[in-house]
């Protein structure tokens, strides 16, 4: 590809040029990202979705600066702390995934292939059993997730286990310009929240933990 040349989109994933004369074969690939849905219905759903997670993270923010007794329980239940400490990280980590958040797009839900992990700067790997969804931490300049089929089935939002709200909250929470969290424990339970108690350095930086917080009601 000559970078000196005038390219724009034909699609997601196919590019070609202006150059008069210029002959390239260009694939464009259909295959939803969910089988069970267009890609325009699934970009509605996404993106409807996001909304109702920033509003979420917003009732959370507002209660954390409020820092009444109710939200120093709900943080000690999920993370075994209240502090000063913790209230200011969550404060600044949350502001920072509704920011992540809000800048997604269409764009940003892409579905997942091999040597997409390598694309967006992270080592390739194949996905796991049960995985929805991923993202390379360190792609702040895209934000881009990539959407595993698993992701397609699971219900659109919930208070426990697997959604497809909870999920977008957890791969944003990974973006290291949010928490860079990690992945220690899976699937948001009140015995995700037990875990958390028990293991305070551990699950302030758990993804699920931090969805878990946001939309988990007991």
């Amino acid at each position: 590809m000559n970078e000196e040349k005038e390219w724009f989109t034909v699609d997601d994933t196919a590019f070609t040029n202006t150059t008069p004369g210029s002959m390239r074969d260009v694939f464009i690939n259909t295959t939803p990202i969910c089988p069970n849905m267009t890609n325009a219905e699934f970009r509605a759903k996404v993106l409807g979705l996001r909304d109702e997670a920033v509003d979420l993270v917003e009732i959370r923010l507002a209660a954390l600066k409020s820092w009444t007794p109710a939200e120093q329980e709900r943080v000690w239940t999920w993370f075994g702390v209240k502090d000063e400490a913790t209230r200011n990280y969550l404060l600044k980590g949350f502001r920072a995934v509704n920011k992540v958040m809000r800048g997604l797009g269409p764009d940003n839900f892409v579905r997942w292939e091999p040597g997409l992990d390598e694309a967006l700067g992270c080592v390739p790997r194949p996905p796991s059993g049960g995985s929805v969804a991923r993202v390379c931490a360190p792609d702040t300049a895209t934000h881009t997730i990539c959407i595993h089929e698993g992701f397609c089935s699971i219900r659109d939002k919930g208070s426990s286990g697997d959604s497809k709200m909870s999920t977008i909250i957890h791969e944003c929470s990974h973006f290291l310009d949010t928490f860079g969290s990690t992945d220690e424990q899976y699937t948001i339970t009140r015995f995700l929240a037990t875990w958390g108690r028990e293991n305070p350095g551990k699950s302030i930086i758990n993804a699920d933990s931090l969805a878990g917080y946001i939309v988990y009601e007991f």
